[in-house]
């Protein structure tokens, strides 16, 4: 098995939970639509981007203000549930 392989295994269920704490939290936004879960495989690693859609046209400003609110919750998120590994290869883009 390969060191990537054993990576994305053992980052499996943080990826359930981040997932899940991300979904819940931007429930809230309405300018935000689902997400798209992409994988960038790296050699050893995986980088996983959450890709959300952006409904009604909202300005930049609100959504770097809106995406910068994600981090610090999912960050801290990650902290408290011992998944800053996952968090740590984790990205958010609109």
């Amino acid at each position: 098995m390969q060191k990537i392989d054993r990576f994305r295994m053992r980052m499996e269920t943080q990826k359930e939970m981040y997932t899940e704490e991300l979904k819940k939290f931007t429930e809230k936004y309405d300018f935000l639509g689902d997400f798209v879960i992409m994988e960038e495989r790296d050699i050893d690693t995986v980088d996983y981007i959450y890709h959300f859609n952006n409904l009604n046209g909202t300005s930049k400003e609100i959504l770097n203000s809106t995406r910068d609110e994600i981090y610090n919750h999912m960050i801290k998120f990650s902290e408290d549930n011992g998944i800053d590994e996952f968090s740590e290869n984790a990205f958010i883009f609109f």
